[in-house]
């Protein structure tokens, strides 16, 4: 691909895929529907004579009907685009709403079949309403390009649990997340509509200070489920990755989608730049395509909704919700992580259709770790020879996250 998102071309063979694809998946008949201690969820995924089946092959079609492709960021890192994109062909970017549809009065089913996030209650959870008010009147922007990458944003990797903190959380390091998990039993996430929200600031990516090696340092800002004593996470962010050498300086920035243990796929809407505003919420259901993702700049007034499944032979576990500072996986192991200084994540939270569930608060049978990233591995080893802190999250409040990064990485 030359460092380039998929050709119009080639995407353009991959539409009757998708429409295939999204039509089969919706062939399932929801099997639940969850209570909430908010609300009670009504209605079928596949309401009113499958018309989120309809909704869903017109979106596959539109991947494959693309004229321009536009990336904002600049270049990838050299190696990160995968040689094989056909895992893009199992994503469905719904197409642009009717010019009519109002988000904030439409039905539960017309939301659905036009990929916008479960609807809050507005009396028994207004400040969860409010937020999703602002998510679904950004503008929603069609015509997503995806890129498959070798980039693996996966579970949280040599967790050593320490001692216990401010109400009962459990202070940890890993190697590759810095954050906050709250963890219960298998399928305390599962229940349909299971949803986990964050908002945050894209941060500036550079490398470490006095450091110009000629490698392309990464980080991944997202929230998700799964992934902390599990195998599988279903997830969206943003990455903020930076390039020095003795030739010049890069950045890239973009926003993505992941359901390890796939890939991450890059999506160009919206689009990334430093110091933006985003949000991602992502949620579960229990009829096909059971992964969806809806990532909001709202500094670019950009909007667009996700849905994809997992990796055959997958299980959703739904035990644990997180919020990350993430080093990911490439080809080489875990990269350096990029200095990014200082993150705020402003709100954090996660629901399940009977409870709220925060970095500061839980429900009982729940247990909330506050995550350390820490090297080696680093890149020189000299650099980090024994166990050092690289990213600490600092709780303020119920739901605001900071994060810093330090030692090696700063």
């Amino acid at each position: 691909m030359g460092g380039k998102f998929v050709s119009s071309k080639r995407t353009a063979l991959h539409g009757a895929a998708q429409a295939r694809l999204a039509v089969a998946n919706c062939g399932q008949q929801e099997t639940s529907v969850a209570n909430s201690g908010e609300r009670k969820w009504s209605g079928k995924l596949l309401a009113s004579g499958g018309r989120l089946c309809t909704a869903l092959a017109i979106a596959a079609l539109a991947l494959g009907s693309r004229a321009t492709l536009v990336m904002a960021a600049g270049a990838p890192p050299a190696g990160s685009v995968a040689i094989d994109q056909s895992p893009v062909q199992n994503i469905v970017a719904y197409p642009q709403p009717p010019a009519n549809l109002n988000p904030l009065s439409a039905s539960d089913a017309v939301l659905e079949q036009n990929g916008y996030p479960p609807r809050p209650d507005a009396v028994n959870a207004p400040s969860a309403y409010a937020r999703w008010q602002k998510m679904v009147s950004a503008r929603r922007v069609a015509n997503s390009v995806m890129q498959a990458t070798t980039i693996y944003n996966g579970p949280a990797q040599h967790v050593l649990a320490g001692r216990s903190i401010a109400n009962g959380t459990v202070s940890t390091t890993s190697t590759n997340w810095s954050g906050y998990a709250v963890t219960g039993a298998s399928g305390t996430f599962a229940h349909n509509k299971s949803f986990i929200f964050a908002e945050w600031i894209v941060p500036v990516a550079q490398q470490a200070f006095g450091v110009c090696n000629g490698f392309w340092d990464y980080s991944s800002q997202w929230d998700g489920f799964d992934g902390f004593g599990s195998g599988d996470v279903l997830q969206a962010g943003t990455e903020a990755d930076a390039f020095c050498s003795a030739s010049g300086k890069s950045t890239f920035y973009s926003s993505w989608i992941e359901w390890y243990p796939f890939a991450e796929t890059r999506v160009s809407v919206p689009a990334v730049q430093p110091g933006d505003l985003m949000s991602a919420e992502v949620w579960y259901t229990t009829s096909a395509p059971f992964g969806h993702a809806y990532l909001v700049n709202y500094t670019l007034n950009q909007a667009q909704s996700y849905a994809f499944n997992p990796p055959s032979g997958t299980i959703f576990q739904g035990n644990s919700a997180e919020w990350v500072e993430e080093r990911p996986g490439i080809s080489s192991g875990l990269a350096d992580l990029t200095n990014y200084v200082a993150d705020p994540f402003n709100i954090t939270y996660a629901y399940n259709q009977t409870s709220f569930f925060y970095p500061g608060s839980s429900p009982a049978g729940t247990t909330i770790y506050a995550i350390r990233m820490t090297c080696p591995p680093w890149t020189p080893s000299s650099a980090c020879s024994s166990t050092t802190t690289i990213s600490t999250p600092h709780l303020y409040g119920l739901d605001t996250l900071w994060f810093y990064d330090s030692g090696p990485a700063l």
